[in-house]
């Protein structure tokens, strides 16, 4: 009699981790209409011992049941808790016996999405806190093939795939493979399991470069009729003749690839193969050698009169009509929401459904507590997101468990991942601030809970990012499934009450409270408007920890207020007490002129974070620069006016002029800087050592600062007959008649 092998589910092997408090199934193939069995033995990890009475040890489950003709059985697994204790599942058919030991019950999450949660751990630096060795002992994480392809795998095929070749859990100990294993992830696994005491297990599949086009399913865009509607606007739906086409192309790349190379090498040797390059020429779509000499003839002998015998030739049309075009699919199809003439060559990352059939489909029937997802920075430029993320939950729905939720404490929870700053489109700039608010909004709407985490916090480059991304993902998921007490996402503004003219903030998820960042004395980044909507960087301050007062002395009657609402968001760093900043916001979506990056003018700090080129990375710039002369300029906490310091200028003057100016050239300012409704520069000036100096501002005149020891203000009018004040730049020059001098300035304001 021939004895089948026992097949089981690609997510079930030793060291698997299953979800607590849902029952589940377990679907195989093993030898058709034969007898199949599963004992499940439970065994305590502290090795004491135990009584043959106690049922909770020892075997605690036995079930039998019958495959089908074609060999299918399925067993249904009851719900346990969690707990540190050892599980060992056996099958066994006719002969046939397989053994998974050193499960766990716990709770088990899947990540999936791009950027920083596809980041590995040997790319990454953690944090300089010290590891718990027992905590360790509770991770697990299953990383199937970052790109979905596994060994001898070259194309992601159009039927999904139900099992995975190489894909199994792992634990702490298996550092190698450990090395592969998001950041995030690990991140997320430690913070939580820390706090719970009982295994955590993460099924990683994050992918870089991809978009949340890849992981809906065909299922999810046939039962959703408006999804599938906006990608075949966009050209991006694909039925199996296209899907094919495309894997075609992709191995004539790859072809042309490998020929090319091969072509370099023969060449090193003074070797030639005249048919390689005809192949290589008619995959990239190029002319052969036959063709180029005749076409070079030609151009030899253009025509030069009305008579000349090459007038009327026609050149012969060139091979590129068979040019296999790789980057057809352009971005700015997605700008436009235009559907293409032809979808030609998709891009990977726009394929429909690749990653569901690589990662996804092999993981159905697998009970989960949540998932965390990250958009690709590509992602902002979907007019309809809110119906992608819908296909993506469609799908989730139908891979995973628990499909029917009678208790609101199993159902699964969703955790997005806000994009960062530096996704910013400098074509559409407020782009990723409106891809953010639509996230925070579709979050909102959920029935199933979910949370909202953001990075703009975090400009600097930083290899410790994804554990941060990590840990604040785990502290939303610990306050929706385990302390209510904690906050269920990033803090948002909920409400707003006025009082003459001051605005008071109410905020949800506050945890203990708000809180400044660190090494930060002033709230900064919020600002109001009045009825004309031109909004101005106002002042602002937290009212016993759990509200925010805001207000602009020269706003009478404010009417809206907003919060970090920049592309840059620098200044926009407070936080709650568990370390979660507060999100980005506006109060409401009217037509306004938003208050521009004018860091410069409170004089309170020499550096920010910013970018020089918009290709260039986040780096720490100086906010001021010396143009004439020589200076050295500081900030002074005691000596000041308003905010924390002053700026203390010492100098040296060329020809009686020193000059300084805040730079305003760096991508991050988004310049020109336009102020709307302003008129006038106003600025505080110390001179401390009492001798005749005037100041000069460029397009704003100039005035003379007196003699004397007290602090006083200069005013300059804007000079240009304009509606409102344009700065490329601010140029300041001092006069002075001495060669060394020095000088106070804080407050820079607009009127």
């Amino acid at each position: 009699m021939q004895v089948n092998q026992i097949q089981l589910p690609s997510w079930l092997n030793n060291k698997t981790v299953f979800q607590q408090n849902v029952p589940f199934v377990i679907e195989g193939v093993a030898a058709p209409s034969a007898t199949i069995t599963l004992d499940i033995s439970k065994d305590p990890t502290d090795g004491r011992k135990i009584s043959k009475l106690d049922t909770e040890y020892g075997v605690i489950l036995s079930l039998e049941t019958t495959t089908s003709p074609k060999g299918n059985f399925s067993f249904k697994i009851p719900a346990y808790t969690a707990s540190t204790d050892a599980y060992t599942f056996i099958f066994k058919c006719f002969q046939t016996t397989v053994t998974y030991s050193d499960i766990r019950c716990g709770d088990v999450w899947v990540f999936l999405g791009s950027d920083f949660l596809s980041i590995p751990m040997r790319n990454a630096n953690a944090p300089s806190t010290p590891l718990k060795r027992q905590v360790m002992t509770h991770l697990r994480f299953m990383t199937p093939a970052r790109d979905g392809l596994e060994s001898g795998e070259e194309d992601i095929d159009y039927e999904p795939k139900q099992y995975f070749k190489d894909a199994h859990w792992i634990k702490i100990s298996d550092t190698k493979e450990l090395s592969l294993v998001s950041s995030s992830a690990f991140s997320f696994a430690y913070t939580i399991a820390d706090q719970v005491n009982y295994p955590v297990g993460v099924i990683d599949l994050s992918t870089p470069d991809s978009t949340i086009i890849n992981w809906i399913s065909e299922k999810s865009l046939q039962s959703q009729e408006a999804i599938y509607d906006y990608l075949d606007e966009l050209g991006l739906a694909l039925d199996d003749a296209k899907y094919r086409g495309l894997l075609k192309k992709d191995r004539n790349r790859r072809e042309a690839e490998n020929l090319k190379q091969e072509i370099k090498d023969d060449k090193s040797f003074f070797d030639f193969d005249l048919s390689k390059d005809a192949k290589y020429r008619e995959l990239e779509g190029q002319s052969t050698r036959e063709e180029e000499v005749q076409n070079t003839t030609m151009e030899l002998d253009f025509p030069s009169s009305s008579t000349s015998s090459m007038k009327d030739v026609k050149v012969p049309e060139n091979s590129a009509a068979k040019t296999l075009d790789f980057n057809m699919f352009s971005d700015m199809r997605v700008k436009t929401e235009q559907k293409a003439e032809s979808t030609g060559y998709i891009k990977k990352r726009y394929r429909v459904s690749t990653l569901y059939k690589a990662k996804l489909a092999p993981l159905v029937g697998v009970p989960v507590r949540g998932f965390c997802f990250s958009p690709n920075k590509d992602e902002n430029l979907f007019g309809r997101y809110d119906l992608l993320l819908m296909g993506l939950l469609g799908t989730l729905s139908q891979v995973f468990e628990p499909k029917s939720v009678y208790d609101d404490s199993i159902m699964p929870s969703f955790l997005m991942v806000a994009m960062h700053p530096s996704c910013v489109d400098y074509e559409f700039p407020y782009k990723v601030i409106e891809f953010n608010e639509n996230l925070t909004a579709f979050a909102n709407r959920l029935n199933m809970q979910s949370g909202i985490v953001s990075l703009h916090d975090l400009l600097l480059p930083d290899k410790t990012m994804s554990f941060t991304l990590g840990t604040r993902l785990a502290i939303i998921a610990l306050g929706i499934h385990i302390t209510p007490k904690m906050p269920k996402s990033c803090p948002m503004c909920s409400g707003c009450e006025k009082a003459g003219n001051k605005l008071i903030l109410q905020f949800d998820n506050l945890g203990d409270g708000l809180r400044l960042s660190e090494g930060e004395s002033e709230l900064k980044g919020f600002a109001v408007c009045g009825p004309d909507r031109v909004f101005y960087p106002a002042k602002a301050r937290i009212l016993h920890g759990v509200r925010v007062m805001v207000w602009c002395d020269d706003i009478a009657d404010p009417v809206s207020v907003t919060y970090g609402f920049s592309p840059f968001p620098h200044d926009a760093t407070f936080k709650n007490l568990s370390d979660l900043p507060v999100l980005p916001f506006r109060f409401d979506r009217d037509a306004a002129f938003y208050a521009p990056d004018l860091t410069f003018a409170d004089c309170d700090n020499l550096e920010f974070v910013g970018k020089v080129d918009a290709d260039s990375e986040f780096e720490k710039l100086k906010v001021y620069r010396t143009f004439k002369g020589n200076g050295v300029i500081t900030s002074d906490a005691m000596n000041k006016t308003a905010g924390k310091s002053s700026l203390h200028i010492r100098y040296e003057t060329e020809n009686s002029l020193y000059g300084f100016e805040p730079v305003l050239s760096y991508a991050s300012l988004m310049g020109p800087i336009k102020l709307y409704g302003k008129k006038k520069l106003l600025v505080d000036v110390f001179n401390p050592d009492t001798v005749r100096k005037s100041i000069k501002i460029e397009n704003f005149g100039d005035a003379e600062v007196r003699q004397q020891l007290t602090w006083q203000t200069l005013v300059f009018n804007y000079k240009p007959n304009e509606d409102y004040i344009t700065l490329d730049s601010l140029k300041i020059t001092v006069e002075d008649s001495s060669r060394n001098g020095e000088i106070y300035i804080d407050n820079i304001r607009f009127e």
